[in-house]
């Protein structure tokens, strides 16, 4: 198990950082955007003190009471979260952006 002393100081950046950039909400002068911003930030702020507290040795929680308190804990209108895999919605966002693989070089 990782050592959680380590990581006091980055989560001591983290915490601060993600508050900053939810504060800068207020500054968009979109109102979608800065509830969605607010929401995002929330979310991802529960995220990494679950984090930190799982690094501290806390329980883990079964993948089922994991998923029903977070679906509790979210609204329902919120918007997919990213996924890590590389499913199919990556592979689409891939494309979309302009994302490609092969060789950079032109073929003569």
């Amino acid at each position: 198990m990782a050592n959680p002393i380590s990581f006091d100081r980055d989560f001591g950046y983290l915490l601060p950082f993600m508050d900053k950039v939810a504060s800068a909400a207020s500054e968009l002068p979109d109102a979608s955007a800065r509830q969605e911003l607010v929401q995002l930030m929330a979310e991802e702020k529960l995220r990494w003190e679950r984090i930190r507290s799982l690094l501290q040795g806390a329980p883990g929680r079964g993948a089922s009471a994991a998923s029903s308190r977070e679906a509790a804990r979210l609204p329902t209108d919120a918007p997919p979260l990213a996924r890590v895999s590389a499913d199919g919605v990556n592979r689409v966002a891939r494309r979309e952006a302009g994302f490609t693989v092969g060789s950079l070089k032109n073929s003569r």
